[in-house]
């Protein structure tokens, strides 16, 4: 007999390895979705139905919660504490102690992604990769003053060259 949906986590739940890429993540989300969408059961006993839909349900987060890097990140460490399931509470706690690198306060988590990547940068002085990343974390979050201001120290540097 299978493990009850409860009983497994995101990574079993969809059927792929923990190193899985965000491309093997939506194919494999894709693949479920199609074998558990709820609209397949309609003409099913309510039981059959609402069993497909809890699951389903459950399968939408997991693929909301690995996508993310930074969700996933955080249900990667519950999930070694033997949490099955992400806790929005636990990302609230750890936005709130871990510090950005480079001092900037981010809300999206794009940004962040494209600010990490724009800091490695510019520790290896490699200013138009920097730019470019600052610029791609600006989609996200176009009133931030501190990304601004990054972007205008890496233009500052690519000038001096």
């Amino acid at each position: 007999m299978p493990d009850p949906p409860e009983a497994l986590d995101y990574y079993r739940l969809l059927g792929i390895i923990r190193a899985a890429t965000p491309d093997q993540i939506r194919s494999a989300f894709h693949r479920f979705a199609r074998e558990h969408h709820p609209d397949t059961f309609v003409d099913a006993p309510a039981a059959v139905r609402d069993q497909h839909t809890e699951l389903y349900q459950l399968g939408s987060e997991a693929y909301q919660v690995l996508l993310d890097p930074v969700k996933r990140k955080i249900y990667d460490e519950g999930l070694a504490q033997g949490r099955l399931r992400y806790s929005a509470d636990r990302a609230e706690e750890t936005r709130r102690t871990v510090r950005p690198p480079g001092g900037v306060a981010l809300n999206s988590s794009k940004a962040r992604v494209f600010f990490s990547r724009a800091h490695k940068a510019m520790k290896a002085e490699d200013w138009p990769q920097a730019k470019l990343n600052l610029q791609m974390a600006l989609q996200s979050e176009p009133n931030n003053e501190a990304l601004k201001s990054k972007l205008e120290e890496v233009l500052e540097r690519m000038k001096s060259r």
